[in-house]
């Protein structure tokens, strides 16, 4: 049997330790690190986590050492930063408010609580001469002077003036620079008074907060305002807006910003703040009370004749065109005119339109509008109305009749009664029909030739109430029966010899005003009328006639329409 060989395992693993060794050792003298600093880099070069936060330790440090070289700097970097916090802003604007919380919250809850004490100071100033004669004497004021009243009470509550103003580094107590009157204060004087009492007032009173800003001695005021670095001090005598603190808020927010470096490293030099003569001269303020001045009373009286003269023109100039209006309704309503354009030319009031010659303007229309006639002229082209009253009255003029006989006018239809000669019948006849608005003429009290039946209608009465010509429905609707009645028993054929027409009798009073009394009575027998033709019977047959007598010498009370049936020759043109 061949010999066994001897198992050399542990010399292989001796062998293997020795190279890795070796291979160690190789390996740190080639790159200078041992292989758990290589298996971290190469971590990191895999790992972007790892890498991050390796860097976030770094970046601040290179950053630093980066601008303390000068390899950047803060003009460079500033566009970039605000880029970011703008974009930051813009995305999530709640983060930036958690952040300025603490700081803005205070200092915005301190700015509102001093407008309020200005406010409130303003109102307090106005209220203590809100009820006193001053006020009263101010409204005056106010009225002559032509300012408004808030305007008087603010020139008097703000006279005032700001004698001197010193500025004073606070942590020495030293006077850094003053303006104003030299002589009124010792600058010095002031300067250890302010650092005294404010010590006194933290050490009495162990308070850190500087909300020392007034003090007041006898008539003048010592307005205090403090910064981190220095104290403004104003001496103020009579009464200032509250809006000069803000000034001096202002000023000593300047003078922390220009002289900052100064304020940082003072020794006691105050040859750098003296050397600005205009430092504080922003502060030093004053108004003088104006000068009394005679109020302009003859002026004022001018100004309110004139205004007096001008509101007597105006109400002038109201006052005539509503007495023109007035005069020009009055005049549509004058039977036979018509006002087509109103106008006022070279100072005259104008009418233009149309008037019927027989058309009459009352002359008492003019002054009824308190009107001279010639200040209204009158532009009337002729025309010829068709209006019944017009019509009637040229019949009369052209016909000529006698007095036994009556004319009445409906429907185009011109309606004689009375005795009528035969000569004269065929002689108006033609004149009659040549007119304008008569296209038919009726003859009554023509001979009958039939005999006349008795009928209802010529028994019915009614009778109004005063200045009324209103018919009830009741009576409507009886009256309605009659018509029929009548409409059944009387032949309307207008080729027989003779027609049956009704004439429609409307009654009123010769007492009061007898014109209105006939237009009133004429609308009564319209309105008999208009039921009739509704009714059925032709409206040629329907004759109006209004008589007029005394209340005595009527047989029948005042206001009533009766009706009488009378047979007419008709002569028609076709």
């Amino acid at each position: 049997m061949p010999a066994q060989k001897p198992d050399n395992s542990m010399d292989d693993l001796s062998k293997k330790l020795a190279l890795q060794g070796q291979l160690e050792e190789v390996r740190k003298l080639l790159t200078g690190y041992d292989r758990k600093e290589l298996e971290h880099l190469n971590k990191l070069l895999k790992d972007k986590e790892a890498f991050s936060e390796e860097l976030s330790h770094l970046l601040p440090v290179a950053f630093k050492k980066l601008v303390d070289s000068g390899g950047v700097t803060l003009e460079a970097l500033q566009p970039m930063v605000e880029e970011v916090l703008k974009e930051s802003i813009r995305k999530n604007p709640k983060t930036l408010s958690d952040i300025l919380f603490p700081v803005m919250m205070p200092a915005i809850r301190k700015a509102v609580a001093e407008d309020i004490k200005r406010m409130l100071d303003v109102v307090n100033q106005t209220l203590e001469h809100s009820f006193s004669p001053k006020r009263i004497g101010w409204r005056f004021q106010a009225v002559f002077s032509g300012k408004s009243y808030g305007e008087i009470v603010l020139s008097h509550a703000y006279v005032y003036q700001v004698k001197q103003v010193f500025l004073i580094h606070k942590e020495t107590g030293l006077l850094l620079t003053q303006a104003g009157n030299e002589e009124t204060t010792d600058a010095d004087l002031v300067s250890s008074m302010l650092t005294a009492i404010k010590d006194f007032v933290q050490d009495s009173f162990h308070s850190t907060d500087d909300s020392l800003d007034t003090i007041q001695v006898g008539k003048l005021n010592i307005w205090i305002e403090q910064g981190p670095k220095a104290i403004i001090a104003a001496i103020v005598e009579g009464n200032i807006s509250q809006n000069y603190r803000i000034l001096l808020k202002e000023n000593l927010e300047g003078i922390h910003i220009d002289y900052s470096y100064e304020l940082d490293h003072f020794k006691g030099d105050t040859a750098r703040f003296q050397k600005d003569e205009n430092l504080l001269e922003e502060c030093i303020q004053k108004e003088k009370k104006p000068e009394k001045r005679r109020k302009p009373i003859a002026a004022i009286l001018l100004i309110l004749i004139l205004m007096g003269a001008l509101g007597y023109w105006i109400y002038g100039l109201i006052d005539q065109r509503i007495r023109f209006d007035r005069f020009v309704q009055k005049l549509k309503e004058v039977p036979g005119l018509v006002v087509t354009h109103t106008d006022k030319q070279q100072g005259h009031w104008v009418v233009e339109g149309l008037r019927d010659p027989l058309a009459k303007i009352p002359a008492s229309l003019f002054a009824q509008n308190k009107f001279k006639p010639g200040e209204i002229r009158l532009k009337l082209q002729p025309y010829i109305s068709l209006d019944p009253i017009f019509i009637l009255k040229r019949a009369h003029q052209k016909l000529n009749p006698t007095e036994n006989q009556h004319f009445s006018y409906r429907n185009d239809t011109l309606f004689i009664s009375g005795e009528t000669p035969e000569e004269w019948m065929k002689s108006s006849k033609n004149k009659a029909l040549q007119m304008a608005g008569i296209t038919q003429v009726i003859f009554l009290n023509a001979p009958v030739t039939a005999s006349k039946p008795d009928l209802a209608i010529e028994k019915y009465t009614f009778t109004f109430g005063f200045n009324s010509d209103t018919i009830p429905l009741s009576e409507q609707t009886h009256f309605k029966h009659i018509v029929a009645q009548t409409r059944s028993v009387l032949d309307f054929n207008f080729h027989n010899d003779s027609v049956p027409v009704i004439v429609v009798l409307s009654h009123t009073s010769k007492e009061g005003n007898k014109a209105g009394n006939k237009i009133i009575a004429q609308r009564r027998a319209d309105k008999f009328i208009d039921l009739m033709v509704s009714w059925g019977l032709p409206p040629e047959v329907l004759i109006p006639k209004v008589t007029v007598k005394s209340d005595s010498a009527l047989t029948q009370p005042v206001r009533t329409v009766s009706f009488k049936i009378e047979y007419a020759k008709s002569i028609r043109h076709d």
